[in-house]
């Protein structure tokens, strides 16, 4: 901190030098480090912006005003009072002003008596014979200020004499009697105020209370007949419900919502509008109508029917109107001939000019047309029955049905009427009515039917057309199954021809679709395929694969059959496995050293070795194993290959337990090579061309390593027990083996335990 003088001076010393002018005279800047205002040669601490000259002094341990002195006369300094008794409370007297307590100062003042413990403000004062002042409040409760008997502290104001605890409680405010309570209930001023429960300013008179002030849910009335219902109170309207509404005494007078009734002396329900009465409920011998005519007929009103009697008996102001309900009916009759027009009639109690009773005229404009005229074809209703040219018109003509609708009737069943009748034709040519396909234009054809009517049927007509019948065959043979080759159409079979055709040998008896299979190389059955059911039951029988007997339903479950797979007319018993995966896989080629005990020999004799230079071959007891033994560094190749005779279709079940040891610059190879000359792998693992390879395989062993890449491991040693189905695009040609061994002394090596490659 010493250094900060020097420091500021040097800083002030460059700034004004900066600041010199042309002339060489400095402007000088006074420093102020803690931005109070203050110059730093005049502030007491210029690092402290609470601190400097005129600042107000506040309790916070500083020298604010910079004067030499800590809080001194600091605006916020508390007042302390001399607690000479202890009790808490200090005498006023001797007070001071510091920002803490001095000792035996208390924050708290008042005490009366600072010698006693029992004298200071909050002390209790409860004995009205002690006159001592202990609270220090300046009275003391045994004096009597009022004089009206009671001690201070044996009433509520012992200023007022009209207050204490013998005075009468009134109106006015105050607690007179000191009970703790003003203008309570029983003051003898109070007023009483009944209860208004349903707030309509009419109280209830069974619901009142003394009260100074007019209590919530109160009022000064009480004249309400029901204070649960609003609606209900001196002045309601009053209506008909059988409630006193206005609080009357009275149910339903006066109602505003009375109906009006009018006496009905006859008694038929309808009154005299001159006979008024207003009720909530109909006065007997009254009725809410007003429009009878006549009171004293029961016979006439409003409701009653009009008679041709010369009185007003609706009551509608006429007398003997058309309406009349026993008013008679009459019709025109315009053209005179004494039947009348149902359209247009008149209804009155007497006969008008011009008409008639009668309504039957169909055609009043034509005196020729009535009941009365015979009918004729004219298409008139003559007669006027509703119908016109009926037919026992006087001319009408006679029609036969035509139920097939082929142009031709039969005579059977006839109509006599003016027009062609639907269904009916004039003639009676057709030799089946109940056919449309049969009358003497149709086609003879053949369905054992005279269709043109010439009375000769299918093949005795010359005339039938061949081309509706049947191809029938010819069946040479005689064992009822025909030559598809050798037809001919008529209705019925010719002699030596049938309908079938699905003999294939009319030559043989023996040979037709109801013999039976034989193994034999024939087709017997006629169902295309020889020894269909048979096939590889027996060597005459021979499939070309397991899958073929599968397909043509000769499989009878996993086993051997008998398979020529070339076609060379000589059958072997081949392995067939008829449920895995549907069935239908021949076993092309298999090895078992584990569960059967096969040799190395036995090896060497089922795969045809392409290529094979190992140093070692042995035999486990259940496995072949093979390695570069002699070679420390040697790089030994073996191939072996198995040509695929057996037909398929690409698909392959391989089952196999091989176990590979520390294969590093070494591979093993499981492939197949497919009818288009491509590789494709099953199984296989490949580090004979990895980084570090020693021994540098020659080109011509590297040529049996298949032209793929399969996957590594950095331990080299792997396990390979599964059987897989896997599918090609090709049909399968050649099944492969192929290793590739580096490090002698079967530092790596193979063991075989056994293969079984299937196709199908």
């Amino acid at each position: 901190m010493r250094s900060l003088p020097l420091l500021l001076v040097l800083a002030v010393a460059c700034r004004n030098k900066e600041l010199q002018d042309e002339t060489g005279i400095v402007d000088p800047m006074p420093v102020d480090e803690d931005g109070d205002g203050t110059p730093a040669t005049e502030d007491c601490d210029d690092t402290n912006p609470d601190m400097f000259p005129g600042n107000p002094e506040v309790c916070d341990g500083l020298d604010n005003n910079c004067d030499g002195f800590a809080d001194e006369n600091a605006s916020d300094a508390g007042t302390w009072y001399p607690d000479g008794d202890g009790d808490g409370y200090g005498a006023d007297a001797g007070a001071q002003t510091a920002c803490e307590a001095p000792t035996g100062y208390v924050e708290v003042g008042g005490d009366c008596n600072d010698t006693d413990v029992s004298y200071h403000p909050g002390a209790t004062e409860d004995d009205c014979s002690d006159p001592n002042d202990y609270n220090c409040d300046g009275s003391v409760g045994f004096a009597d200020n009022d004089g009206d008997g009671y001690a201070a502290c044996e009433e509520c104001d012992d200023g007022d004499r009209a207050v204490n605890p013998s005075a009468t409680e009134v109106c006015d405010d105050i607690d007179n009697n000191c009970d703790g309570q003003v203008d309570e209930d029983g003051a003898v001023d109070a007023d009483t105020w009944y209860a208004d429960t349903d707030g309509d300013a009419y109280g209830d008179p069974a619901a009142a209370v003394l009260s100074c002030d007019q209590p919530e849910g109160f009022v000064g009335d009480d004249s309400d007949c029901n204070d649960g219902d609003p609606g209900i109170h001196p002045g309601a309207e009053e209506t008909c419900d059988e409630v006193d509404q206005d609080c009357d005494g009275t149910v339903d007078d006066n109602a505003s919502d009375a109906e009006t009734f009018y006496g009905d002396g006859d008694g038929d329900g309808y009154g005299d509008a001159g006979s008024v009465q207003r009720a909530c409920e109909q006065p007997s011998g009254t009725v809410s109508d007003n429009s009878d005519c006549d009171d004293s007929d029961s016979a006439v009103n409003p409701g009653a029917a009009e008679l041709c009697n010369g009185i007003d008996d609706n009551c509608d102001g006429t007398v003997d109107e058309d309406g009349a309900v026993d008013a008679t009916l009459w019709y025109d009759d315009s053209d005179s001939d004494g039947y009348g027009d149902a359209s247009a009639s008149t209804r009155a109690c007497s006969q008008p000019s011009g008409t008639v009773s009668d309504r039957s005229d169909c055609d009043d404009g034509d005196s020729a047309v009535n009941p009365a005229a015979t009918e004729v074809c004219d298409n008139v209703d003559n007669d006027c029955d509703g119908t016109t040219d009926e037919d026992d018109a006087a001319d009408a003509s006679t029609w036969y049905a035509d139920y097939d609708g082929d142009g031709e009737g039969a005579t059977r069943l006839t109509l006599t009427q003016c027009d062609q009748p639907t269904g009916y034709v004039s003639n009676t040519d057709d030799c089946d009515d109940t056919d449309a396909a049969i009358n003497t234009s149709a086609a003879e054809v053949c369905d054992g039917v005279d269709n043109d009517c010439d009375g000769l049927v299918d093949d005795d007509d010359s005339d039938v057309d061949t081309a509706t019948g049947s191809t029938f065959y010819l069946d040479s043979d005689s064992d009822t199954y025909g030559d598809s080759a050798s037809t001919t159409q008529a209705c019925d079979a010719p002699s030596g021809y049938v309908a079938d055709d699905t003999d294939c040998d009319d030559g043989d008896v023996a040979i037709n679709p109801g013999a039976a299979e034989q193994c034999n190389g024939i087709d017997d059955d006629c169902d295309g395929v020889a020894d269909s059911g048979l096939l590889g039951s027996d060597s005459l029988c021979a499939a070309e694969s397991c899958n073929e007997i599968l397909v043509t339903g000769s499989s009878t479950g996993d086993g051997s059959y008998y398979l020529d797979p070339t076609s060379t007319g000589t059958a072997t018993l081949y392995t067939c496995d008829m449920t895995t995966d549907g069935g239908g896989w021949t076993l092309a080629v298999s090895w078992d050293r584990e569960n059967d005990g096969e040799t190395l020999p036995d090896f060497e004799s089922t795969m045809t070795e392409l290529f094979n230079n190992m140093g070692e071959w042995t035999e486990g007891s259940n496995y072949m194993q093979w390695s570069d033994y002699s070679n420390p560094h040697g790089c030994d190749v073996m191939s072996y290959e198995y040509d695929v005779e057996i037909p398929n279709g690409g698909e392959v079940l391989f089952d196999f337990h091989y176990y590979g040891y520390s294969m590093e610059n070494s591979g093993t190879f499981f492939y197949i090579v497919d009818s288009a000359g491509t590789e494709e792998d099953m199984w296989c693992q490949d580090n004979a061309g990895a980084t570090g390879d020693q021994c540098n395989y020659s080109a011509s062993e590297y040529a049996y390593e298949p032209n793929y890449t399969c996957s590594t491991t950095s331990a080299g040693t792997y396990t390979w027990s599964t059987a897989d189905i896997f599918t090609y695009s090709n049909e399968v040609d050649l099944f492969r083996i192929t290793s590739l061994h580096e490090d002698g002394g079967h530092g790596d090596y193979s063991r075989l335990y056994y293969f079984d490659f299937w196709v199908r």
